[in-house]
């Protein structure tokens, strides 16, 4: 093969081999994992056992609550096979699609690539997609989302995707991409409104194709939160899930502070300064040519990023629990950093390349570590106690728990879990900020159990008199900073005469 032709496809190895590299780093940081790195990843299970029982949107049989984020990954589970053991399956999916993620980040930069090539100034279109694709593949952040077990991997492809869509000015794919981004995530959704922004601040008759797919993205974006919000009002009587609620509005300037900490910190490219030289480098070569995709992407990833983080409860100390938000925004920038290759001397973009590469190592090896970790502190603290409740307590028990993930999956379906906090609740989800109100709920479901953090104790014992009868000791609590010892406890629940008298509708 020759040509035009013969090109391209050597170009088109580059999706491959990214792909391949996210393949191998993921499942070298999912396997063996005792668990998943976030009990949230059971709660999405839940939902998805639930719809594959015929019990509808559920959290309990036939509840019909609101209590995940993810739609999308919730349907994905609920067709892939996650029979046994769902850990090593659910984590199967996560390194397919952070292999796809890669491969279409690979993608977007040869899509650029060749709308900014020409005689005069030729591009290394295949070096600068694998390194856009490797990038992605080594990202700890991404990583560490495939070891959660939850949607970030699909979140990250799809937000890439939307913007290949829209760069190569295929506004019908751009408008179903934009959709299940939305699905995925929500805050993909001014993901896709920031498109439309940049692209009318760079000039829509500069490229109008480009400007009508974002117009197009943004459109199914909207479709899709509002049917959203029509079937959440519809099923419990709130056009935003019980997460809304429960965690309330973001820190404002406070949030931008925890991105610099805990997210800009844990992407190796940025800490390498050399990233950002070479992101730099490749912004000012296209200012001095016709292309403005990268600027488009620069674009999306800086306000979609500052739009999440004012409107988000952000807390430092609090590790990747909250960093994930920030994963799928941030991939797509690796596009940019890529091009900055052939924006530099070849010696000095190797000299630029190599801090990333070498921060990129240590920060793999240590997400290792906190991958691992994490999934301890699942299995101990979760897991082991919802095996326990399942062994112990009678098939009808009620139970209150503080962690709504794994309790609800291990247990019976003839038992009933009482999530404290609210996410799988929207009555209590809606008083989250009133306490004798969230009180009052718990009174109101009659649990005679629980299951909270030791911390909890003086909480419920302004409700519910309490006998202490298992426990469950993790020396080395580290989804936050710094780690402590945490202890989970299983207490006997009876009622206590004033709160319940202060809750007495007459």
């Amino acid at each position: 093969m020759s040509g035009k032709g013969g090109e391209h496809s050597y170009e088109a190895a580059a999706p491959l081999v990214a792909a391949l590299v996210a393949a191998a780093f993921a499942g070298a940081a999912a396997w063996p994992l005792p668990d998943f790195a976030l009990d949230d990843a059971w709660i999405h299970l839940d939902y998805a056992k639930s719809l594959r029982l015929g019990e509808g949107w559920s959290y309990n049989p036939f509840d019909h609550e609101a209590g995940c984020s993810s739609p999308l990954w919730v349907a994905l589970l609920r067709v892939w096979p996650t029979g046994g053991n769902p850990v090593p399956r659910v984590l199967a999916l996560a390194v397919l699609l952070h292999a796809a993620t890669a491969s279409v980040s690979a993608s977007l930069a040869i899509a650029i690539g060749r709308r900014q090539a020409s005689a005069h100034r030729p591009l290394p279109l295949r070096a600068m997609a694998m390194l856009a694709g490797v990038l992605v593949a080594t990202a700890p952040l991404g990583l560490h989302g495939v070891a959660s077990g939850m949607e970030v991997a699909l979140a990250s492809c799809l937000a890439i995707a939307v913007l290949w869509a829209i760069v190569e000015g295929r506004a019908h794919a751009a408008g179903s991409l934009g959709a299940l981004a939305v699905f995925a995530r929500p805050e993909l959704g001014l993901w896709c409104a920031s498109a439309v922004v940049v692209c009318a601040v760079l000039g829509r008759r500069r490229d109008p194709a480009t400007f009508r797919a974002a117009v197009i993205a943004a459109a199914g974006a909207t479709a899709a939160v509002v049917i959203w919000a029509i079937w959440l009002a519809l099923t419990v009587g709130s056009p935003v899930p019980n997460a809304f609620h429960v965690k309330g509005r973001g820190g404002q300037l406070a949030g931008v502070s925890y991105v610099a900490s805990e997210v800009l910190s844990w992407t190796p490219w940025v800490v390498g300064l050399g990233g950002l030289l070479l992101a730099v480098a490749a912004l000012r070569a296209e200012w001095r040519g016709q292309g403005r995709q990268l600027s488009l992407v620069l674009g999306i990833v800086v306000l979609t990023t500052i739009g999440v983080a004012v409107s988000r409860p952000l807390h430092p100390g609090v590790g990747f629990f909250e960093s994930r938000y920030f994963a799928p925004l941030l991939a797509p920038a690796t596009v940019i950093v890529a091009f900055g290759v052939a924006a530099l001397h070849r010696v000095l973009a190797i000299i630029c390349l190599v801090p990333i590469a070498v921060i990129t190592g240590l920060q793999d090896r240590e997400t290792a570590v906190r991958v691992r970790a994490a999934a301890d502190d699942t299995r101990v603290l979760h897991t082991q106690p919802a095996r326990w409740l399942a062994a112990e307590l009678p098939p009808d028990a009620v139970v209150a728990v503080e962690g709504a993930g794994a309790s609800r999956f291990f247990t019976p379906r003839t038992m009933t879990i009482v999530d404290l906090v609210g996410l799988n609740d929207h009555v209590a989800a809606r008083r989250h900020f009133d306490r004798a109100a969230k009180i009052c709920r718990w009174i109101e479901r009659r649990p005679p159990w629980a299951v909270v953090p030791e911390q909890w104790l003086p909480i419920l014992g302004g409700a519910f008199r309490l006998k202490v009868v298992a426990t469950f000791d993790d020396p080395n609590y580290t989804q936050v900073e710094p780690p402590h010892q945490q202890r989970v406890v299983v207490v006997a629940l009876a009622p206590a005469d004033g709160p319940a008298a202060a809750c007495d509708p007459t």
